[in-house]
């Protein structure tokens, strides 16, 4: 028999991991509706500063696709590296930034510039980290312009990039990709409900929609340009839609160490907490509880020796929850679900940082400049 305590902590740890189910539990992806594709009215448009090392392999996979790399626009941000070199190399036209205005973030000039450089019909943002796989570019394309047909006052689509792990250290990430999808709210079975908020690394949109809300110029002092753009979009009437990546649009984070990755979650993280809803805040809080509340109800089980094999169904239910939605996120091992307290310690760590951070409004150095929330 089973204690009432210990039942009723059963089921509020069910209710707390329920809330996690319902960030994702419509995964929707990008494929081609084998409708006619015209890349003459689109422009890809790439913010690039110090990406020398990333640079090649998205410009490759755009070229692989048969898109004209002459509608491809590598804003040229003040590298250092060699990044206008290899952009130009591989075919795309080059932009060098002007100086950036003391009001203006790097990455929403760049942008703007870029924007305002194209001629096409349809603008298509991307971060320089991200690139396409197989036939992934055609799938983007095809999916934004079949949902396109049905939206009288536009579209702005925005894809979550299929995270590719490379090295173990890239792992501790997890948690923080979970929040930031889960956050926008964009797959919950109610297909009445509209996502929040877009993802920074991609977006396509329509260029008289784009300027008719200043595009990047409206959110120029903003680090997550993504979500206060989308806001803007909505006060429009202009639709978003949101997708994985899965098989069509994947990125590699922080490459270049354990440290990069740690400033690159401090840089905005807290920040984009404050943009979210407090209903969808509220349930990823919930669910954060139930993966701490779970093991050091497990560590007291072995200790006393009492319900330890109830503890450890949950453990390994929290886990295999964990691991269905990362499995969707990347190629992440189901070791990182595995042990996921360390996970949700570094994410609080990482996180408490941030916070500090936006409330002192101190900077860190990003890509050699200095970047103040």
């Amino acid at each position: 028999m089973i204690e009432s305590d210990i039942l009723i902590l059963m089921v509020i740890i069910i209710y707390l991991m329920f809330n996690g189910e319902y960030l994702f539990a419509k995964f929707n992806y990008c494929k081609n509706y084998e409708n006619d594709i015209d890349f003459g009215d689109f422009t890809i448009i790439i913010p690039a500063r110090n990406e020398e090392n990333n640079i090649s392999k998205l410009l490759e996979s755009i070229k692989k696709s048969g898109f004209p790399l002459k509608q491809v626009i590598v804003v040229n941000d003040g590298s250092t590296d060699g990044t206008e070199r290899f952009a130009k190399s591989i075919g795309a036209f080059v932009v060098n930034s002007e100086k950036l205005p003391d009001d203006w973030k790097g990455k929403p000039w760049a942008c703007w510039q870029g924007a305002n450089t194209a001629k096409t019909k349809y603008l298509f943002f991307l971060d320089a980290d991200t690139f396409f796989e197989e036939n992934g570019l055609e799938k983007v394309l095809s999916t934004y312009l079949y949902h396109l047909k049905d939206e009288p006052n536009g579209l702005s689509m925005s894809i979550a990039p299929f995270h590719k792990i490379e090295k173990f250290y890239e792992s501790f990430s997890s948690i923080f990709n979970i929040i930031m999808v889960g956050s926008m709210d964009g797959f919950t079975q109610n297909k009445f409900k509209k996502p929040i908020g877009l993802y920074g690394q991609s977006l396509i949109i329509d260029k008289e929609n784009y300027l008719a809300i200043d595009g990047h110029k409206s959110v120029k002092d903003k680090i997550l340009e993504n979500v206060f753009m989308a806001k803007l979009f909505l006060e429009k009437g202009v639709n978003l839609k949101l997708f994985g990546g899965s098989k069509a649009l994947s990125f590699r984070m922080y490459p270049d160490g354990f440290k990069s990755l740690v400033d690159g979650w401090t840089k905005a993280f807290a920040m984009g907490a404050g943009q979210t809803p407090f209903n969808i805040m509220l349930k990823i809080i919930l669910w954060i509880t139930a993966g701490f509340m779970i093991p050091i109800l497990l560590i007291l089980a072995i200790i006393n020796g009492n319900h330890i094999g109830i503890w450890s169904s949950f453990y390994f239910a929290f886990a295999f929850q964990t691991y269905a939605m990362l499995s969707r996120l990347g190629n992440f091992k189901f070791l990182s679900a595995l042990f996921y307290p360390v996970y949700l310690v570094f994410y609080v760590i990482v996180f408490s940082r941030s916070l500090y951070y936006v409330k002192t409004k101190k900077s860190i150095n990003w890509k050699s400049r200095e970047v103040a929330n």
